[in-house]
């Protein structure tokens, strides 16, 4: 569950090895200490307060909350044995830091129009590897030059291979933009959030909103976490995959409700989910479609739906690497990425331009919105 107040050790179990952390305890503080998906001015320790995430998890996500459960742990730990650790403020800050909403906020568009969240991720289980992207905050630049409202950056090193440094750089990359206009896209720190101290991990580093997995958390945690997240000033990305999941986020108070139309259990990917749930979506919750989006047609789709936004990576990744296209010989990568971006934004519709016209990134009705400008 969300845990209890008075809960001061959480004892993680991972592949059958017991890892108790007393945050605090050892290093003889008596300050605020994170524990169970709470707060506590207590150094007792306390008892279990269950598992740090749903029991009935699909396969492929439960090794991956294994292992955030041991990365949580030692980041416990090392907060515990260093009392100038970075987080220790952060944690001590929660409940007094004014929510910005800057994510939530950068997604308002006017009626019919399509916010991108554009987003930086080197390889997926699903997919493998996607791009090799040496420099993010280059990437970061390119999406917001191409109108991203805002973009997402994977932190889970093993099975996407990002980071934390890279969300930071990213974040300081952006903010130099600060005064221009638009402003600098928010970020969302996208990983398997199952603790409130990656919560605080994500706000020291820069992010304006985090991830929250329904079939990961279960209920009861999505809604505890959801309400950490606005305790440190961060917006969250609820993210369903089923009617059932949708109907805790509700519960849950989720105000950015994300549609993955990956099927975690399956790897099928598939846009009728997101048209099967779209009429069950509460009034006024801000809609993001996540995963199978491929070209213009896919987004235009999801937009004449209802969707405020799309969360966009591999396709937009693929687009960066690539140097030369199918279809001519001349367009860079860098080009490609920007011509992709705009036609997903772009006000064309599948009602008017076929798929197949609209796969040439914006020609047809999005052409006047999308190709702005030829580079040779």
């Amino acid at each position: 569950g969300g845990g209890g107040a008075g809960c001061a050790a959480h004892e993680y179990r991972s592949r059958g090895a017991g890892v108790t952390v007393e945050a605090g305890r050892r290093a003889g503080m008596s300050r605020r200490v994170v524990t169970c998906g709470a707060t506590t001015d207590s150094t007792e320790t306390g008892s279990h307060a269950g598992s740090a995430y749903a029991a009935d998890v699909p396969d492929v996500l439960r090794d991956i909350l294994e292992r955030k459960v041991v990365e949580v742990a030692a980041l416990k730990d090392a907060m515990a044995n260093d009392p100038d650790h970075a987080l220790h403020a952060v944690v001590e800050s929660k409940g007094n830091v004014e929510r910005s909403r800057r994510f939530i906020q950068a997604l308002d568009k006017v009626p019919g129009t399509l916010s991108l969240i554009a987003e930086i991720k080197r390889r997926s289980p699903s997919k493998g590897h996607i791009g090799t992207i040496a420099n993010a905050p280059e990437l970061a630049r390119l999406y917001y030059d191409a109108g991203a409202s805002c973009i997402s950056v994977l932190t889970d090193m093993e099975g996407f291979g990002g980071s934390l440094d890279d969300l930071r750089a990213v974040v300081n990359s952006l903010e130099r933009l600060r005064g221009e206009y638009p402003p600098p896209c928010p970020v969302l720190r996208k990983d398997f959030t199952i603790d409130e101290i990656q919560i605080a991990e994500a706000a020291e580093a820069g992010a304006s909103a985090v991830l929250l997995i329904v079939a990961a958390l279960g209920a009861e945690r999505t809604k505890a976490l959801l309400a950490d997240a606005h305790a440190y000033g961060l917006d969250a990305l609820v993210e369903v995959h089923s009617e059932a999941e949708l109907e805790v986020a509700i519960e849950a108070g989720a105000e950015l409700i994300g549609v993955n139309n990956r099927d975690l259990r399956t790897f099928d990917v598939s846009l009728e989910t997101s048209e099967r749930l779209f009429p069950l979506m509460p009034k006024g919750a801000k809609l993001v479609a996540e995963s199978g989006i491929r070209d213009a047609a896919d987004a235009w789709r999801l937009r004449d739906m209802g969707y405020h936004a799309i969360l966009v990576g591999e396709t937009l990744v693929a687009a960066y690497e690539s140097q030369i296209t199918t279809r001519n010989m001349y367009g860079s990568g860098y080009n490609i990425t920007k011509g992709l971006a705009r036609a997903l934004i772009s006000k064309g519709s599948v009602e008017f331009t076929s798929p197949a016209t609209a796969a040439f990134y914006g020609a047809g009705e999005g052409a006047k919105e999308s190709l702005g400008e030829l580079e040779m």
